[in-house]
Formats: structure tokens, sequence, C-alpha cells
């Protein structure tokens, strides 16, 4: 390492008796080093740059051939470079295009979660100025959040990063909260879908479907039950679900011409190569091409899109097949639809042609629980006991055991207000 910093020669020295040469160098004081025998009348050896001069002054005169077969180290380094002014230059602007590249945005990852559109939040990013191209100082981070968030109500926070060119944008969702009405530990019972009513087990209060029933979703079942004892009514339902398939399939087969197209990109500047592309039919294979540097990524990027000559050949399909693989889609797709509770009945598979069409139709018979909770609030729940505790006409009024009723029945709000009411009226008659 210390000879590559002073620099050094690599020597090669022909003749008779090189080893004799080799003990003049060293009465002399000229230190050699690496010293390699080639053949019996042939040596190499490294040498010190500050020693070449006496080198030459001990050779000079004799009969042996001396070579200098390489200059290696710095110094050498420095001297070629300083003689080759060109490519001094053309580094040092090279360095400063690099940092001043190095101050602008070249690309933006964006992190969402589901249910917002990355599309959507990129436009938004983009007219509140942060794209590829800004300048990374300008970016006003506060400025850019608040117009987001203003613009999606769904967004709870948006963090913005620089790590390098890139910026990596992360959306976090707001939390669904609660209704903003008060709700009470009354509920209704409703059907989340169509079905037939096989039984109704109305653990909390009243039902009003029989078996037998045809429901629609969204029928009331169950009125006036607690939250704390939820009903079951179970129903037939219905599950269908088709698909269909062609016993021809039209492949494109490459007829081996092709032709590529190339596109520079400068930040957010295309420039197009362009082509004439005389195919009918093709397809096209892109490929983009650029260069990182750790967390830097140059702005200069080369796309290159490659068109295929193609030709339509109808291939047949193996029938059977085909209906394997159309059973098996359409199997798949009744998996994601019928829910884990449900119990499957029956199930009935009809299998039409049409042409060179194959339609695949399966109907799914289930029992299940078709039972949605639909709270009710405070206001609603309280019409409820107003309606039930009204008699008809030519009934008694039943009045409800207080100590079976859960601590935060609304009934017992009821007895409280009516029992201070009473309370008042007697004090007022006593005076």
């Amino acid at each position: 390492m210390i000879s590559y910093i002073r620099g050094y020669y690599v020597i090669t020295v022909e003749g008779v008796s090189v080893e004799k040469f080799l003990n003049h160098l060293m009465r002399n004081g000229i230190k050699v080093y690496n010293v390699k025998k080639i053949s019996s009348t042939k040596i190499e050896f490294n040498l010190d740059r500050e020693d070449i001069k006496a080198f030459k002054n001990v050779y000079r005169g004799s009969n042996f051939d001396v070579k200098i077969k390489q200059s290696t180290g710095i110094p050498f380094i420095l001297k070629r470079v300083y003689k080759n002014k060109a490519m001094w230059i053309c580094a040092i602007i090279s360095l400063f295009l690099l940092i001043m590249t190095s101050q602008f945005v070249t690309d933006i990852y964006i992190q969402v979660p589901e249910g917002i559109k990355k599309d959507e939040i990129r436009k938004e990013l983009y007219e509140a100025g942060l794209k590829p191209g800004v300048y990374k100082k300008s970016i006003d981070r506060k400025e850019i959040r608040d117009h987001v968030m203003l613009k999606f109500d769904e967004v709870a926070y948006l963090s913005i990063n620089v790590k390098g060119t890139n910026i990596f944008v992360t959306v976090t969702k707001k939390a669904e909260t609660l209704k903003s009405v008060e709700q009470s530990n009354y509920c209704n019972i409703i059907a989340k879908k169509d079905g037939i009513i096989e039984k109704v087990i109305a653990r909390s209060g009243n039902s009003v479907v029989n078996k037998g029933d045809i429901v629609r979703k969204g029928d009331i079942l169950v009125s006036g039950s607690n939250n704390k004892s939820i009903p079951e009514v179970w129903a037939t339902t219905f599950y269908e679900a088709s698909n269909s398939a062609s016993y021809e399939e039209i492949v494109k087969e490459k007829t081996g011409n092709k032709k590529n197209i190339y596109t520079l990109s400068f930040y957010d500047n295309e420039y197009t190569i362009r082509k004439s592309i005389k195919y009918n039919n093709y397809t096209i294979e892109n490929n983009e091409y650029k260069l990182s540097l750790g967390n830097y990524t140059f702005p200069l990027r080369i796309k290159v899109s490659t068109f295929y000559e193609t030709k339509d050949k109808k291939v047949e399909k193996d029938k059977e097949q085909v209906k394997k693989e159309l059973k098996e889609k359409t199997l798949k797709q009744l998996d994601y639809t019928i829910p884990a509770s449900a119990r499957i009945i029956d199930s009935k598979h009809n299998y039409n042609v049409n042409k060179n069409m194959l339609e695949y139709t399966i109907t799914v018979q289930t029992s299940e629980n078709i039972a949605n909770i639909y709270s009710l609030s405070k206001a609603e729940a309280e019409n409820m006991i107003r309606e039930q505790n009204t008699p008809k006409e030519g009934e008694e009024v039943q009045p409800s055991n207080p100590e079976k009723r859960p601590i935060n029945d609304i009934r017992n709000e009821f007895e409280d207000t009516d029992n201070k009411e009473d309370d008042s009226n007697k004090q007022n008659d006593n005076q």
C-alpha cells in the first residue's frame, strides 16, 4: 500500500549474469523488491519511483536489456489525469450535475390502505406541487398534507418522507367511529338476505314472521329484541353462479418480425424515437431501465417498447378439460359468496352448449341464520315501548318485573321519571 501511494515501476532486466546486476544495484543503495526469475537470463522486480534516477545511472553503459514494464501508483494516475484535461473537466462537470440533480425529486412512492385510490392521491399530490422534478427544499409538507386531507374525508394523516431523491408518502385511513346517535339496549332483527323462513329462535322480542314465510333483504323478522339476548332466524337461501367459455381459443403467434421504439424520460419530459409500425396484428412488451445508487435515482430513464408481429391462430380445446376448468372456476366463486356458517342442503349443476360456447350454472340451496342486528336509538326504543305498553280495547295493563330487566334497560328510566312526577304531585297536594 505504501509503495502504491509513493508510486513504483515494474522493471524487467535481460542478459547474462543478471544476479551480478542485482548485487551491483544493492551496493549502490538501490532497493528492489518482489524479484521474480522469469528465465535463466531474465528477471523482473519492483523499483520505487524515487530511485529511478539512481537506477538509470547504474545501468547506463551496461550490456543488459532493461525495460519498464509498468508504472503503478497514485503519482502516475494524477500525472495522467493532469495531462488529459478533458477527462478531469468532464469529471468536474459530472460531479456538479450529480449534486444538482440530487436536489430534485425523481420518484414518488405512495402507500395507501384499502378503500383509498392511489391514482387519486397521486393526482392531488401533483396539484399540490409534489411531483417529479420539483426542488426538494421547496416542498411544504404541511401545506401538501392539509390539501390532501381537505380533499379526502377518509384520510386521517399523510406522512411525507424524503430519502435521497425519492419521496415516500404513507396514507393513514380514519378509523370507523360509532354513530353519534345515542344507542339503547334494544334492537330489531332484520333479514340480511332473501330466504324462506325455517324456524325462529326468539330469545327476546316479538317474532313477526312464521315458518314458510318468504322474506326479502331488510324485512323485520323480530322486533324489540335485547342486545344481550340476540334471536336466531334460520331460513332457506339460494346461491347461483355461472360462467361460460369457448371450445376454440384464438392464440396470437409471433411471426419473428419485431421493431423497437425507444423513449427517453427526464423527470416528466418524454422524448420518443418513433418508427413506423406497419404490422396489422402485434403485441407489445415494455422494459424500463433506470440507474440507481442507494437512495439516489438518476432522473434519466430509457423505456424500450418491442412490437412483435403476430398472426391469429385458432386452437381447439379439449371439451372435458374446458368443463373441468369451468366448474372449478365457478365453485371457487361460490366459496367466496357462501358464508362459512351456512349448511349446504342441495346443489344443482347445469351445462348448456351454444355453438362453440359452453355455459355452466350451479344453484346451491343452503340453510343459514339470516338475522342481522339493527340497533335502535333511545328515541326509537321509547316509541316502541310506549306502543307495547298501550293496552288495546278490553285489555288490562300487564306490568313487567323490574328485577328481571337488565340494569341499563331503558324502561327503568321511564319508571324513575314517573316516580319523580308522582312524588312532586304528592308534595303539591300536601301544600
